[in-house]
């Protein structure tokens, strides 16, 4: 075997490098860039199962939608804009909040910067409050097999459970969107839920919930589609019941 020669390595090197310049450069460029990229992608993993894959393609993808998102999640002024209610009505601006909201407590939690899932990273609940959110929305279900069901999620995992409007004729807004899908809890206990465009602009002014950074973009979720925080106590899964109740309230107006 050759003895191992390091000036003739080096050379080599170097001569492989003056032959492919632009091939050396752009992979000494990827390391930072991969440096760059891996906690985004962890912190992505870490979010849990969601609507797009739970890998790297899904984080992918997610960063793909970035240029199509909101400029802020926070802006409940889209509310107001001419023509903004045009599509929900004629209930649109109707408030089905059927007591005061009160302001929420504190400072509002840390949602992490991706496009989906959109989850909250502080002030998380538990499983036992997850499952509590849930058996909530099947005992509305229960109580009304005529228009609600709990079936599987068609914006989160397949195995989350979600509301749904059953046996009567979507709203135009809900058709191309949510396809009739209205409330989803997630696994930390914040919840996704289609509001009249009045109580979720009250709901995010008040700092209980947040737009999604693709609610009314390109008519594929609906603009008053929020992310209501996770219940912290009694008091405020009382208010959460109520915001179920509101979005229900509002989806199935005039369809009785």
């Amino acid at each position: 075997m050759p003895a191992w020669n390091p000036s003739k390595l080096s050379s080599s090197l170097l001569l492989n490098i003056r032959n492919h310049p632009i091939l050396f450069t752009s992979a000494i460029a990827i390391i930072p860039l991969a440096a760059l990229a891996m906690p985004s992608y962890h912190g992505y993993i870490d979010l849990g199962p969601g609507g797009l894959p739970h890998n790297v393609f899904g984080w992918v993808l997610q960063g793909a939608l970035r240029p199509l998102t909101l400029k802020s999640t926070l802006d409940h002024s889209v509310f107001k804009k001419p023509g903004v209610s045009d599509s929900y009505e004629p209930h649109g601006t109707t408030r089905f909040l059927q007591e005061p909201l009160a302001q929420r407590r504190g400072d509002r939690p840390v949602i992490p910067n991706y496009v989906a899932p959109q989850r909250q990273a502080t002030e998380k609940g538990d499983k036992a409050l997850m499952d509590r959110m849930n058996n909530h929305l099947q005992d509305l279900a229960s109580r009304h097999p005529e228009t609600l069901a709990v079936k599987s999620s068609g914006l989160e995992a397949r195995d989350n459970p979600a509301l749904w409007l059953v046996g009567t004729p979507l709203p135009k807004y809900l058709t191309k969107s949510t396809k009739g899908e209205i409330v989803h809890v997630h696994s930390e206990a914040s919840s996704h839920m289609v509001l009249s465009l009045t109580d979720a602009e009250e709901a995010m002014a008040k700092g209980w919930a947040e737009l999604h950074p693709l609610s009314g973009v390109m008519g594929r979720i609906p603009l008053p589609y929020v992310m209501i925080y996770a219940p912290r106590d009694e008091e405020e899964f009382g208010v959460w019941t109520k915001f179920v109740d509101a979005a229900i309230a509002f989806t199935t107006a005039g369809q009785h």
